[in-house]
Parts: C-alpha cells; sequence; structure tokens
C-alpha cells in the first residue's frame, strides 16, 4: 500500500505540480488504499484505523502545501472530505488507545481496582461500536466523493504548466511552519490548548518536511527529521492524557447518575487511572519545556532553520 512516510521520485529541483502529482496521488492514494480496512476490518486488527487516521492526516497536510496548484473549489472540496474521514477515523482510534491501555492495567492492577475497570471496558466497547458506527457513515457519505476529488486532482495536475520548483516552495514552507512552531512554544503551556497548539504546528511541520526532505542536505532527514519526531511523541503522550482524564470523568459521572450503588465498588479503579493521567500530563509537558529548552541552546533549532532557509 502507498503509505510510506517518504515519497519515491521527488526532486528539489522538479516542477512544483508534477510534485504535487507526485506528492497528493501517494498521499491520497494511501487514504484510499487502508479505508475498506479500517471500515469493513477493524475487528481484525486495530492498526487498520490507526493508518488510516494517519494516512488522512498526512494527506490533509500534502493538500495544504500544494492548494495553490489546485482549483480553490476543488482543493476545498477534498479538504472537508479528508475532514471527515480524518475525525471518524480519529474518533475510533481514540477509544482502541483508551481499550489497550485499560487491558493492560487489567492485566497488572490490584484486584480491588478490577471493578471499576471492567466498568470502563464495557463503556469503552460500547462508544467503540458507536464510533466504528460512524466511521461506517461516513464511508458510505464520502468515499465515492473521495475518490471523485482524488480523480479531479490528478486530471487537473496532470494538465497544469510548469511551475516553479518544489525547492522554491520548501523553504518559505518550512520556514512559516517552524516560526509558528516557536511561537506556540513560547506561550504559557500550562494551559493545555496553548501545549495542544505546539503538537499540531508540530505535526505539521513534520508532515511538510516528509515531503521536501529531498530538496535538502541528508543532516534535514537524519537529523532534524528524527527531532520532530521525538518532539511529537512527547507530546502525544500529554495529549493521550489529557482525553483519557475527559473520558474519564464523562464515564465516572454516567456511573453516579444512573448506577449509584455500583459506585463504592467502582471507584479505586476510576479514581487510579484519572490520577494517573493527571499526574502524566504535567510531566510529559515538563518533559516537552526541557526538551525544547535543549534543542534551542543545543543550537540544533537555530542550525535548522538556517538549512531550510538555503536551496538543496
Amino acid at each position: 500500500m502507498a503509505d510510506e512516510k517518504w515519497i519515491a521520485g521527488l526532486r528539489g529541483d522538479m516542477p512544483a505540480n508534477e510534485a504535487a502529482r507526485l506528492a497528493l496521488g501517494a498521499r491520497l492514494g494511501a487514504v484510499r488504499d487502508h479505508l475498506p480496512a479500517a471500515v469493513f476490518h477493524a475487528d481484525a486488527d486495530i492498526e487498520h484505523v490507526h493508518q488510516l487516521r494517519v494516512c488522512t492526516r498526512r494527506a490533509a497536510a500534502a493538500l495544504r502545501i500544494f492548494t495553490p496548484c489546485l482549483a480553490a473549489r476543488l482543493a476545498e472540496k477534498t479538504r472537508k472530505t479528508l475532514r471527515a474521514l480524518r475525525r471518524s477515523a480519529g474518533e475510533a482510534r481514540d477509544w482502541d488507545v483508551f481499550l489497550v491501555e485499560l487491558q493492560t492495567r487489567l492485566r497488572k492492577t490490584a484486584v480491588a481496582n478490577r471493578p471499576g475497570l471492567y466498568f470502563l471496558a464495557g463503556q469503552a466497547h460500547a462508544h467503540r461500536e458507536l464510533a466504528q458506527e460512524h466511521l461506517r457513515q461516513a464511508y458510505h457519505a464520502k468515499a465515492e466523493l473521495f475518490n471523485q476529488c482524488t480523480d479531479e486532482i490528478a486530471q487537473e495536475l496532470g494538465e497544469s504548466e510548469a511551475e516553479e520548483p518544489l525547492h522554491d516552495l520548501a523553504g518559505p514552507t518550512l520556514v512559516h511552519l517552524l516560526q509558528e512552531l516557536e511561537n506556540a512554544a513560547r506561550a504559557d503551556l500550562q494551559s493545555y490548548d496553548a501545549l495542544h497548539q505546539v503538537r499540531i504546528l508540530g505535526k505539521q511541520l513534520r508532515y511538510a518536511m516528509e515531503i521536501f526532505a529531498n530538496c535538502y542536505a541528508v543532516a534535514f532527514r537524519e537529523k532534524y527529521y528524527p527531532a520532530v519526531t521525538e518532539m511529537q511523541d512527547l507530546l502525544g503522550l500529554a495529549n493521550d492524557s489529557h482525553c483519557a482524564v475527559e473520558r474519564l470523568k464523562a464515564l465516572r459521572q454516567l456511573l453516579l447518575d444512573r448506577q449509584a450503588p455500583h459506585w463504592p465498588a467502582c471507584q479505586p479503579g476510576i479514581d487510579m487511572l484519572i490520577a494517573f493521567h493527571e499526574r502524566r500530563l504535567p510531566l510529559q509537558r515538563r518533559k516537552f519545556e526541557k526538551w525544547w529548552k535543549a534543542w534551542l541552546q543545543s543550537g540544533a533549532e537555530s542550525a535548522f532553520g538556517r538549512l531550510i532557509g538555503n536551496k538543496y
């Protein structure tokens, strides 16, 4: 399947419209390839939904980069279609992550915690089934339109004339993304919304780097891309804990409202899990802040900025 992060055939000196044809063909093709398995065979392997979510994110990033190469109407239609598929896959994936952690904890936790975790697992399975239904609905509503958009983009880019080379697009795009990331990282990260914005911008930078890797020297891929990926991993755990706390508190309230007699038995397990995630989120925030400080003090951020500001 066409789901590799690095896109074969891209070169810094190739016309941007030709690069767009290759990149969008690969990224949209990966979504098309993974969509049926995620919709119809999610029970066989949770990776089907995970890969669909990742592919829709990469496709959206490529679409943002190459929107100037497309008719505005087509770009917007494709963006909205991808967003619907991405959100549905995201809902299902979030519950998968939640359930995997519960299953791991159930194998290790104290007996007193198990009733609460069993309650959470039952509720999570029900929400996961509902999320899968939402994904099926999105598929039936959007799959045909998505395929039409993919075909229209291929046709439009195949007919367009040569434009600026890809490396002329790379520098301004990456410099802008890096500046946005720097600005976000200087905010008060005690606010989760601010921390989440850093994560979003880091993800956008990472996916753009995958498109532009061949515009730069080898250090771009072997040194700076892994650094951005490490940053994303730190922020990803913070995001997982934030989402988990929201879900856990909602499920706790559901139990209190509808099955209050069971609360004493379930309380230890639920409170234990909430406490874990409420500790982990600030811990991951501090780890990111330490990482970011080291990134700046080492000169890596400045060197990366100089690299992307110059052509290959």
